[in-house]
């Protein structure tokens, strides 16, 4: 039988990332006071690149996938959380919501299980204090390694990242790094990339293009899969060990990234193109994309989002530049165009790129 969860919100909900001090302890003591009620309070420390993150909630759904994507970190009083994530649901008289004060590096969640947002601001939360504390970069995007050579693929949600990662794991010497986020630090010239989760939330609609995921998928813990049809609904998810595809041998924790994969879908533009640092950074700091099933707006308008990262939870536009710079003196950068090729046309030149990096 399925493993798998029905949230009642099903998709990012709206949110504040700048809310003050008095609101946040406002919401904290709200947030408490519905912990308490029953006593049914899930305490978890997450180890996210070495930022340990605490999530405390009354969702057992929500502490279940929480425990099951991360690394853990230590629970003692010789280790304090660097950042906080609360998450309270039967909260009466309040809308699905989300806050985050950055002065105390808080969360709050208020009447939603929908893990996908949960999870997307722990990285967020990791990343605004790597950035402004360790000099380190975070990019929404999957990375792969072929030969040794690392590849960073950064595109908005359903252009394509996971499908070429994972087509990249066919080849003999082809290895997985991270399905939707790295951490990246710049030494001697390299960029170095580091993975941000143990397991991965996946889009189950991925069988698609890679069938042989369903058996996998029918024993990982999923979450609102309709009708155990892993297709039906496009924002289904499941957290998958990606030691499962093809052995631990397949999976890679730290990369040198050679090239990196901006994607597009659309009628129009070219199929291939290289692109200079600026260029590629002015198509990063626009950031559009068409929305999603699952990251809230109206389906099908069109948005944009700096470097297709809705995630981070401060926006340092200037320090993004420099991060993204420092990237594309090490790695050369293309675009392609996922809307006029079938996937194995576009797999062959991604191929072809590292090949030559």
């Amino acid at each position: 039988m399925l493993s798998n969860y029905i949230t009642e919100v099903k998709e990012t909900v709206a949110s504040r990332k700048e809310i003050d001090i008095n609101e946040r302890n406002e919401l904290i003591e709200l947030a408490k006071r519905a912990l308490n009620k029953n006593f049914e309070i899930y305490r978890w420390n997450a180890n996210i690149n070495g930022i340990v993150i605490q999530l405390q909630t009354n969702s057992y759904h929500l502490y279940d996938f929480w425990v099951e994507n991360w690394y853990s970190a230590p629970r003692s009083h010789t280790v304090l959380p660097h950042g906080y994530v609360y998450a309270v649901v039967g909260v009466e008289g309040y809308k699905p919501s989300a806050y985050y004060n950055p002065d105390t590096k808080t969360a709050i969640f208020i009447n939603t299980e929908y893990y996908g947002q949960c999870k997307s601001w722990a990285l967020g939360i990791a990343a605004d204090i790597l950035e402004a504390q360790h000099n380190i970069h975070s990019i929404h995007g999957s990375c792969a390694v072929v030969s040794g050579k690392g590849i960073v693929i950064i595109a908005p949600t359903g252009a394509g990242k996971s499908t070429h990662s994972w087509g990249l794991l066919k080849l003999s010497t082809g290895k997985i790094l991270s399905d939707d986020w790295i951490f990246l630090q710049y030494k001697k010239g390299l960029a170095m990339a580091d993975v941000s989760e143990k397991k991965f939330y996946l889009r189950t609609d991925m069988i698609k293009s890679f069938p042989e995921l369903k058996p996998l998928f029918e024993r990982c813990k999923c979450e609102n899969v309709a009708n155990d049809d892993f297709t039906a609904f496009a924002n289904a998810r499941a957290i998958l060990n990606p030691e499962w595809i093809a052995g631990p041998d397949k999976f890679i924790d730290r990369a040198v990234i050679k090239a990196c994969i901006l994607l597009r879908r659309d009628n129009k533009s070219p199929a291939e193109q290289k692109l200079s640092s600026d260029e590629a950074i002015e198509i990063l700091e626009e950031g559009k994309s068409q929305i999603l099933p699952g990251a809230g707006g109206k389906i099908g308008s069109f948005k944009s989002v700096p470097y297709y990262n809705p995630h981070l939870m401060v926006r340092r536009l200037n320090v993004q530049r420099h991060f993204f710079e420092q990237l594309f003196d090490a790695a050369s950068c293309h675009i392609l165009n996922t809307g006029i090729e079938p996937v194995e046309k576009t797999q062959d030149r991604i191929r072809k790129i590292l090949m030559e990096a």
